[in-house]
């Protein structure tokens, strides 16, 4: 089984996350794509909304689009999200299955700045994706590591490759939203209607900080 795996805050999640994971999916015959929830980002110091509000809110989505699940991994492990331990959770969890981690150029771009990095291609293929409007330079290590690891054809078979992709992806940010929604504008293109509905029924970013979790 072919499996890919895309992490992010998500939040909110939007059409862009969508995008992007069934956009991979299709392109590579993916199985399905595990969209999973970063329960504490270390890459996030002042805090995100609440887990069960993100978590609600990718459940929504995922719903609606048969390709993708929602993965609590994370949230279920507890603590900092480092990606090479959430790897190692999802090996345990499909252990005859080949895993995808989907990741945007521009973390693609601070690899080896990762926690214990090297387990990462170890357990998994990095399949990288463009980040709209961001013109991304990779260091001469990572260019190296693609030297060495990148394939042009995606074997089935195997982990440790790295395949970029050059797939058209959506121009959408959750700061935008995030910030849309803060001053009474409009973000029906930009997210699920069922991810809408929920972000207006529990007045999420409306300015106030009682929705948010810090971390320290």
């Amino acid at each position: 089984m072919l499996i890919g795996l895309y992490g992010g805050t998500f939040d909110p999640v939007h059409c862009g996350h969508v995008h992007a994971a069934e956009s991979v999916r299709k392109f590579l015959g993916l199985d399905t794509v595990r969209l999973v929830l970063n329960a504490q980002p270390v890459h996030k110091s002042s805090g995100c909304t609440m887990t069960t509000h993100r978590w609600s809110m990718l459940e929504a989505a995922c719903a609606n689009n048969p390709g993708l699940v929602a993965d609590d991994v994370e949230v279920r492990r507890g603590g900092r999200s480092y990606t090479a331990d959430t790897l190692s959770m999802l090996r345990s969890e499909f252990p005859h299955s080949v895993l995808c981690w989907i990741v945007g150029e521009d973390s693609f771009a601070t690899l080896t700045s990762w926690h214990r990095w090297e387990k990462v291609l170890e357990d998994c293929n990095l399949v990288v994706i463009p980040r709209p409007g961001q013109d991304v330079r990779f260091s001469a290590e990572i260019t190296a590591l693609c030297h060495k690891h990148e394939n042009a054809v995606f074997d089935v078979t195997r982990n440790g490759q790295i395949m970029r992709i050059n797939l058209p992806m959506r121009e959408v940010s959750s700061t935008e939203i995030r910030q849309r929604i803060a001053i009474g504008r409009d973000i029906t293109e930009l997210v699920d209607s069922d991810v809408e509905r929920y972000i207006h029924r529990n007045q999420l970013y409306k300015g106030d900080n009682s929705s948010r979790e810090k971390y320290i």
